[in-house]
């Protein structure tokens, strides 16, 4: 039996369906969710209507749209969908497969508590516990806690969401914060209106003779500026509240040290409104420590900043590696989290279920697993 075959039978006992979502997904999705960054790694073509196409990239973007039209035919109430198959991404280091297996699951509907995210992980854990590995470097973020301090801090709409769409980007809120907004373009552009907006990418497109490619069309360019232009001045936060959010973002402590260094850094800036969800926070680590296995929580560490490359994830996330092995080129094999905003997002709000998922990769399972991928 391969480890890919021994994972998805492990995941069958948590119930639910297995399923096998299409390969092929519209580039727009990924593109809209994540911006053009991502098209570097996505593997695209353009049909011949001009309709842009994309090989999966993940299983969870496509299983999250089969649940979407499940669910706006037949709104069930919590449903699990486990899947197994190839993914496709342009590697972004070298010896990387183009194509490789995820083995995975998702959870739809389910109560958004700290039960659930404690249960996800120590399902994944126990699937690579079946397939040989018994230990691993686990790392953990909550995306959701960098917004929450920005809202605690009751400055302009334009500001916080100018900081929350930083934080998406590595050095995003540092460059922000510096006046820069992550491009030299949309200071130019601050102050000026959508209709202006408009025309200035209608007269680029015109001297370059370039349009976009597929379906993003430059309606989506103009309200992606739009927006930036909007958020451009940072300056107006304090010399405190700038020196908050540095704090908040270097925060990288063992988990078990993360629910007091949070507290402190809200004590200390005075920051209300924010006790619920550091109390969830407090819970969610002492769970984790004390339920889940000590072979992958043991040493575990928790950093604000980690997972912003989890473009569509917006709460508590997750990835375990093999142990002593540098983060910085470190390739997790299992990894995870909360994504309570993703049906909404692709039905337009038509569906809106709380969601969490994540997958096992079985050709980064430790060596010592002894099986084939």
């Amino acid at each position: 039996m391969t480890l890919a075959e021994t994972a998805t039978k492990a995941l069958s006992e948590v119930g639910g369906d297995l399923i096998d979502p299409p390969i092929l997904i519209e580039a727009k999705v990924p593109l809209e969710l994540s911006g053009e960054a991502v098209r570097s790694r996505i593997c695209t073509f353009v049909d011949q209507n001009g309709r842009e196409w994309a090989l999966r990239p993940d299983l969870t973007l496509v299983v999250a749209q089969a649940e979407v039209d499940a669910r706006e035919t037949d709104p069930a109430g919590e449903t699990i969908r486990r899947y197994s198959g190839p993914v496709f991404r342009l590697p972004s280091k070298p010896g990387e497969p183009v194509e490789y297996d995820q083995v995975g699951l998702e959870k739809f509907g389910a109560p958004r508590s700290v039960e659930e995210d404690v249960w996800l992980f120590n399902t994944l854990t126990d699937a690579s516990r079946a397939c040989g590995a018994e230990n691993g470097q686990a790392r953990f973020g909550d995306l959701s806690i960098f917004p929450a301090f920005v809202d605690a801090l009751n400055v302009s709409d334009d500001i916080a969401s100018g900081l929350k769409r930083a934080f998406r980007q590595a050095g995003g809120v540092r460059a922000y914060l510096n006046g820069q907004n992550q491009s030299g373009l949309s200071s130019r552009l601050s102050g000026m209106p959508r209709e202006d907006i408009a025309a200035f990418v209608d007269d680029i497109f015109a001297m370059t003779n370039v349009r976009p490619v597929g379906e993003r069309g430059s309606d989506a360019i103009v309200d992606r500026l739009f927006e930036r232009a909007k958020s451009a001045a940072g300056a107006a936060l304090s010399d405190d509240q700038v020196g908050m959010l540095d704090r908040l973002l270097a925060l990288d402590v063992v988990l078990s040290d993360a629910p007091g260094a949070l507290i402190a850094i809200a004590k200390d800036a005075s920051l209300n409104g924010l006790e619920n969800k550091l109390d969830r926070f407090r819970q969610r680590a002492e769970k984790l420590n004390s339920k889940a296995s000590s072979g992958f929580t043991s040493g575990a560490r928790f950093a604000t900043r980690f997972g912003r490359r989890f473009t569509y994830y917006d709460g508590f996330v997750f990835e375990v590696g093999a142990e002593n092995q540098d983060s910085d080129v470190a390739q997790p094999f299992l990894a995870g989290g909360r994504y309570d905003s993703l049906l909404a997002d692709l039905s337009g709000g038509a569906v809106d279920q709380t969601a969490l998922g994540g997958i096992l990769i079985p050709h980064r399972l430790p060596a010592q697993t002894g099986a084939s991928a």
